[in-house]
């Protein structure tokens, strides 16, 4: 009896597309004793070979764009995996991509499955079973800039793993509690051969046996408790609120508030937890630009304290003098544009403007997780433990 053979996988790969390759080979059945020596009768599909061997169970990302700066998650994918541990990154082999602690993994993937990016449940991951992928193969990456193509996860690639027995997970999802196991982030190096982009194929499953190596990161991943808000936790770990939100795509909802006498983009920034920056690309009205004619011998560091400006917002409204030394003379006449909202530039009262959602001092929701910025240095005792 044979099983189908995916329409992907056929005459892409003579191999591939052999028969055997979807067929019904599975695992012997119970006997008293097995003859290893001797061949055995076989039931269950190839591709269910490897799962009874996984241990580890990974969440990652899939972006819209990967070389994008601030790319925007559009996908999870689930990945069931076996890995064992290959060492652990000291601060003397710390690489951009590793930080001091973090724990080298290497190993097989058993099967996976897509889920949306939007859920009401961050853990649903850990669900018991879910809608698994047929068995499928390893693609090159789909170009990031034709939406159409996309389906994939580009390593290296950031997200989150349980690693322990599967058998604990709950048929609703949720992170188990107790036993021998730990949820961290990780972020996977490559899959397959140790070289260039890899991905784990265009919308089914990898193939079967895949290698994949990956770091454990147990200080990169936060469960939040009862009365963290993004103040405490910046605080705590010595980052900023913005860095937090910035790491954190689910943090950056909004919320529309009306401006009060006495608001100005320095007010507003501190209030809320952000930059002005972030205030100014939000609000497409405080974008708003008037014109100044340089004068003899004005230089761009000139203008800038003249008006109550910074260097590199003047060059933000001016792209074209992005290499223009702030010292060197601008020539005489020319029209530069300057923001009509500058930091402390009063806001009309009344003015509706989005602010971001999750105010520093916000409850943040316990139970949920959320990303930590890199350590890149290992924690230092002033003193030994007496």
């Amino acid at each position: 009896m044979e099983q189908l053979i995916s329409p992907l996988n056929q005459g892409l790969n003579p191999v591939r597309a052999a028969g055997q390759w979807g067929q019904l080979v599975g695992l012997p059945a119970a006997s008293p004793a097995i003859d290893s020596r001797v061949a055995q009768p076989l039931t269950a599909p190839l591709w269910l070979a490897l799962q009874p061997y996984a241990n580890a169970r990974l969440c990652l990302f899939e972006v819209d764009r990967p070389e994008s700066r601030n790319p925007v998650p559009i996908r999870r994918h689930v990945i069931d995996c076996f890995l064992e541990q290959a060492g652990i990154v000291g601060g003397y082999n710390d690489t951009a991509l590793t930080d001091p602690g973090d724990v080298l993994l290497r190993g097989y993937l058993c099967r996976s499955a897509i889920l949306p990016v939007s859920t009401s449940n961050t853990f649903d991951w850990l669900a018991a079973e879910l809608d698994w992928a047929t068995p499928g193969f390893r693609d090159e990456a789909p170009l990031p800039w034709d939406p159409t193509l996309l389906g994939t996860v580009q390593a290296p690639c950031q997200g989150v793993m349980w690693l322990g027995d599967l058998a604990q997970l709950q048929s609703e999802g949720g992170l188990p509690s107790g036993g021998r196991a730990q949820f961290a982030g990780c972020l996977v190096q490559h899959f397959g051969a140790n070289y260039g982009p890899g991905g784990i194929g265009l919308l089914v499953q990898p193939l079967l046996g895949e290698a994949i190596q990956l770091v454990l990161r147990p200080h990169s991943v936060l469960v939040l408790r009862t009365g963290d808000t993004l103040n405490l936790i910046a605080e705590r770990y010595g980052t900023t609120v913005a860095t937090l939100r910035r790491s954190n795509p689910q943090l950056e909802s909004t919320q529309t508030i009306t401006a009060v006498e006495g608001d100005s983009l320095a007010v507003l920034a501190g209030r809320h937890g952000t930059t002005e920056a972030k205030l100014r690309s939000l609000n497409p009205v405080l974008q708003q630009s008037e014109s100044y004619v340089t004068g003899d011998g004005e230089t761009l560091s000139s203008v800038a304290a003249e008006q109550n400006l910074t260097v590199s917002l003047l060059r933000e409204f001016n792209p074209e003098l992005a290499s223009w030394p702030s010292e060197e003379p601008l020539p005489t006449g020319i029209t530069l544009l300057l923001p009509v909202y500058r930091s402390t530039t009063p806001i009309p009262a009344g003015m509706q403007l989005l602010v971001p959602g999750y105010l520093p001092s916000t409850p943040l929701p316990a139970g949920e997780w959320i990303y930590l910025p890199a350590r890149r240095s290992a924690p230092v005792l002033e003193e030994l433990p007496a």
